[in-house]
């Protein structure tokens, strides 16, 4: 096994993406990056309620894993440098990872990663993220995507958006012969390690294998329009390596997550909030904008405009609003961003 070390960092942002000016103004909901300076597993519950407002990272199966060789690794799942390198020294991405590679005799891995509520506005919604397996085929790990409507707990996401296959056996180890192992159902890595964008053939090992690099996917949300939804990845797999889920966005455009003439920075923070917060936002480009705060009915509560700027804030005071949800939206000429806020 290669040896790798957990970071620290990332701050949990909310990162809407806009449209290019020839493309449809594009509205972001809920975005995940796993970049920053905090560790994002300090901003995330331990464990679901039932109706959190947070992300919830929680290791349901309390097992040991043994992917850190310098020490236990974190359970449930952690910030980690992008393992697609071939030289880890070259990683300039981070993303949220999860092991598989257990103590001896421990049962399936369970570990969810559970995204905030997210309220679904009508049939032009996907979700895209990006992932890897990282050791195939001899140990590739599976996950799922979930969906619930009926709040967080486990047993509520009963709707699988996607699956991803895992291996479950070996009939002749360490060959990169797919007709040597026996996987679950679901989608292999790189289109079964044919499409080399999304893997590269690892000699550092005994044996050579295929190390996965982040691939992008998505799932149109349609069937949610007009709900408000929990999204969780679930990584289960029996006793594989490694999982990495990276740029978690739903957004009315399937646009790519990654590319940085795309961003639009637009926070709420804190979130919940108690008295007072601060929006703050960026864009690639000077634009005028207009901010906007409404209720669950639609009823605006404040709107300001600003000219033209790449970037500012605003100090909102909260301490009149009622308890409840409320939607902060952020439009430009090109894009809007919408970030959901409560107030406790």
């Amino acid at each position: 096994m290669r040896i790798f070390f957990t970071f620290f960092a990332a701050l949990l942002l909310i990162v809407p993406v806009f449209g290019q000016s020839d493309r449809q103004a594009s509205d972001t909901l809920l975005q995940h990056t796993f970049e920053g300076f905090l560790d994002p597993a300090d901003t995330m519950l331990t464990a679901p309620t039932g109706n959190d407002h947070h992300w919830v990272n929680y290791d349901q199966d309390n097992k040991v894993g043994l992917c850190v060789s310098n020490g236990p690794t974190p359970k449930g799942w952690y910030w980690e440098s992008d393992l697609g390198f071939s030289d880890p020294n070259m990683a300039d991405n981070y993303a949220f990872t999860s092991c598989s590679y257990l103590n001896s005799g421990s049962p399936q891995n369970r570990n969810w990663l559970i995204t905030s509520p997210v309220y679904i506005p009508d049939d032009t919604y996907w979700l895209c993220w990006r992932s890897l397996s990282y050791y195939g085929p001899d140990f590739m790990d599976g996950y799922r995507v979930l969906v619930s409507t009926n709040g967080n707990l486990p047993a509520a996401f009963t709707d699988t958006l996607f699956s991803a296959a895992q291996t479950i056996d070996r009939f002749n180890i360490g060959s990169l012969d797919l007709n040597d192992y026996l996987f679950s159902g679901g989608y292999i890595q790189a289109n079964g390690y044919t499409d080399t964008d999304y893997f590269f053939i690892d000699f550092e090992g005994p044996n050579p294998f295929y190390h996965g690099k982040l691939e992008p996917h998505s799932v149109n949300l349609s069937d949610y329009a007009g709900q408000t939804i929990y999204l969780a990845f679930l990584h289960d797999s029996y006793d594989d390596f490694q999982l990495q889920v990276d740029d978690i966005l739903v957004s009315n455009s399937m646009v790519s997550a990654n590319t940085p003439s795309d961003f639009m920075y637009f926070n709420v923070l804190p979130n919940p909030v108690h008295d007072f917060a601060f929006l703050n936002w960026k864009t690639p480009t000077p634009e005028d904008t207009h901010l906007s705060v409404a209720d669950q009915s639609g009823k605006i509560i404040i709107e300001k405009q600003f000219n033209a700027r790449s970037d500012g804030q605003f100090h909102l005071d909260a301490q009149g609003f009622a308890a409840g949800i409320y939607y902060c939206k952020l439009k430009t000429a090109t894009g809007q961003a919408t970030r959901l806020m409560v107030k406790i």
